[in-house]
């Protein structure tokens, strides 16, 4: 990605922030190390798996920290829990993870994933304002699907917003 991408990154108008899959400390740290070097990436996200150890997700935390700020994306259920342990240890910022769940096709069969959407805009709201309550620098997303939204996520204490998967939904034409 670096290969492909960094000359981009490079040039654009506006700070990168990349995200990495996160599983395997050492395989991270040698990530974060390589763009720490490339101009114009402001951060580096570090996503996990689901249901992946606290103590893996800290020991990605010790091992990555250097000259770029981490962002830590957490599922909603360990922002509260996981986030102060984080931030305390040199993370710069939490943000939430779209959480997964599981939906039954046409066919009949179980799928499973990621989700987006409005509809978990609720939640990621009130995680956003648990969170800066007690100070913890939060990213507010999942479900942002609107400008309201996002103002909302910010009136509630996000210091940013990720917007969600309405950028690459398809807009309702205009009468």
């Amino acid at each position: 990605m670096i290969k492909k991408h960094s000359a981009r990154w490079n040039r654009a108008d506006l700070p990168v922030i990349v995200h990495l899959m996160a599983d395997r400390p050492e395989e991270t740290m040698h990530m974060v190390r390589m763009l720490e070097g490339i101009e114009n990436v402001m951060a580096v996200e570090l996503g996990f798996a689901p249901l992946l150890a606290d103590d893996i997700i800290l020991l990605s935390l010790e091992m990555c920290l250097g000259e770029v700020p981490l962002i830590f994306s957490l599922p909603v259920e360990q922002v509260l829990s996981l986030g102060p342990k984080l931030i305390e240890g040199g993370a710069s910022a939490i943000s939430i993870a779209c959480p997964r769940g599981a939906l039954m096709s046409d066919k009949n069969k179980l799928t499973t994933g990621r989700v987006y959407g409005p509809s978990i805009f609720p939640q990621a709201l009130n995680t956003v304002r648990s969170a800066a309550m007690i100070g913890i620098p939060i990213i507010g997303a999942g479900g942002v699907w609107t400008e309201k939204d996002a103002a909302d996520m910010l009136s509630a204490g996000a210091m940013a917003v990720e917007t969600d998967a309405s950028l690459w939904s398809p807009k309702e034409a205009s009468a």
